[in-house]
This record gives structure tokens, sequence and C-alpha cells, in this order.
């Protein structure tokens, strides 16, 4: 049995699905694992289960029942590289935020990956069948699609701002994206792009209001960044031109599943916390994508 486990947010899921695709292409029996998964129910946007908002996801579940330590806390992650040898489980946990070749030489027989895999290099060979995969649903609301449609017909920038307190604390992102960042990202659109037209997506609309003068821009602040339909703005975004992301795996997305030709994206040279050797360099950021 080969397992590929999911949790974490929306844009997590996409990231361990894409490699759970990839991993399908040399192990055709391999499972996805949400059995083991419990949510965070703090955050709202944990619960939802990415063939919820994908009709074209449709993974091999994984029966409920083995790989009982799959989310067992940190402190227990000596227990989960014993395990192999000892019970024949092997939990294959994620080395670091790098790309590693031979990930997928480290299957054994009864094993299950452990990881969130935030890298494209790890299904870059199968991009057309995970973009196919995450085609979204028609949009339903007339805002929506009205607005859509408008950014077909401009030279739409779609701009992504992560600041909420629960995500501004968290020690792996202290100190990232500063103001500066959106600075040289908006003098580097307007020296390539005609007649530039901003929409700004965020989670704290209130610091893209106190943070964000001198440009005109149109705030999309009416769709839920929690729940069953917290996808909607990773689906405006799409809809752009040209993306500038934050360093988050939602903008990430948004941008990468951008269909735009001539499209650039913009993303943070510093995507984790500095001070955090263990998670830099920076290989979340695909080549071709412009760090600033």
């Amino acid at each position: 049995m080969i397992v590929v486990s999911a949790c974490a947010g929306l844009a997590n899921q996409m990231f361990q699905y894409a490699f759970y695709l990839s991993l399908k292409e040399r192990y055709p029996k391999a499972l996805w694992d949400q059995s083991n998964y419990i949510p965070n129910k703090k955050a709202t946007c944990e619960t939802v289960r990415i063939q919820d908002v994908f009709p074209n996801v449709k993974p091999d579940i994984m029966p409920e029942g083995h790989f009982r330590m799959a989310y067992w806390k940190h402190r227990w992650t000596p227990l989960k590289r014993l395990s192999g040898p000892l019970t024949g489980q092997w939990y294959l946990l994620q080395r670091d935020f790098m790309y590693h070749e031979d990930e997928f030489d480290r299957v054994h027989k009864n094993c299950i990956y452990l990881g969130t895999w935030q890298n494209e290099k790890y299904f870059k060979g199968i991009s057309g069948i995970v973009r196919d995969a995450y085609t979204f649903p028609p949009f339903r609301s007339e805002r929506n699609i009205k607005l859509a449609e408008e950014m077909s017909k401009q030279n739409s920038v779609a701009i992504h701002v992560r600041k909420a307190p629960d995500y501004t604390k968290e020690l792996l992102f202290r100190g990232t994206c500063p103001d500066d960042y959106y600075s040289r990202a908006l003098e580097y659109v307007r020296a390539h792009v005609d007649s530039p037209v901003f929409y700004v997506f965020a989670d704290n609309p209130e610091w893209v209001k106190e943070h964000f003068s001198g440009f005109e821009y149109t705030l999309v602040d009416w769709n839920p960044i929690s729940g069953p339909d917290n996808y909607l703005d990773m689906q405006l975004m799409t809809c752009a031109k040209y993306n500038i992301i934050s360093n988050s795996t939602y903008s990430w997305w948004g941008a990468w599943l951008n269909p735009n030709p001539g499209k650039f994206v913009i993303a943070p040279a510093v995507w984790f916390n500095p001070d955090m050797p263990f998670y830099n360099p920076n290989e979340v950021v695909p080549e071709g994508w412009i760090k600033l």
C-alpha cells in the first residue's frame, strides 16, 4: 500500500494531490489518505476537502484503519521513523522544503508520504493532468461573473495579500512580504504593462486599506476566506492577465493556474522567515517567475 496523506488548507492539499498524481504515474495503485487527518476546527479553511471544490479530483481513497500515527504530534516523529523496521509501516516524512529528485524512489511496500511537497518540480512532467484536475466549477454569483469578464478584457493584475493575524504571528513567516515588496512589484508592472488595472485579494482587507495608497485598485472583499467557498478568490486570480502573489500557497495556485500565455508572475524572493535557515533558500517559486 503506497499512500499520500492529505492535510491542512485547500492550497496545501492541492500540492499534496499534485504530488499524489505524479506518484500515481509511477505506482498506479497509489492511494489518498483523508481518514487520519483531524481538521483544525478553529481554521475553517482546513475543513474543506479538495474534491469538494474540484469536480475532476477523484482520488482512490485509502481504507480507514491504516497509518494511525500519520498526524500524531511532532514529539512522536522518532517513533514514526522507527516504525518501518519495527512494524512494516513506513512513514516517509518530507525532508525539507527543497526538491529531491529521488523522492519517489523512497517507496516501500507499505508506506505513507507525509508532507506538503510545495515544489512544482514534483509534478511538472504532468502539468496538463494537474491543470485538468483543478478545473474550477463555473461562478455562481453575478458579481464574480461580471468581475471575471472585466478582468479578461483589461490588462488586469491580481495582487494577493496574506496579512491576517494568524499568519503574521507565525514564526515561519515573520518579517516577510513587507510594504516595499509590493511597491517594487507595482514599479515592475508599470514599467512592463500598458494601462494596468489592479485587483487586490486579501485575507485582511483592513491591512490593505491602511498600507496601499498612491494607486487605484479594486479591493475584492466579498468572497469568504474560509469554508466551502474559500476557493473563489483563487479562481478570480486565475482570470487576471498578470499576478503579484504573496508568500502564500493560495495565491501561488491562483498564479500557476492562470492560463494567460503572456502572463508574468511576481513573487517574493524571501518566502520564509530568513532567520530560519532550515526553510531556505526559496524553492517554492517556480523557475521563470520574477522574484523581488
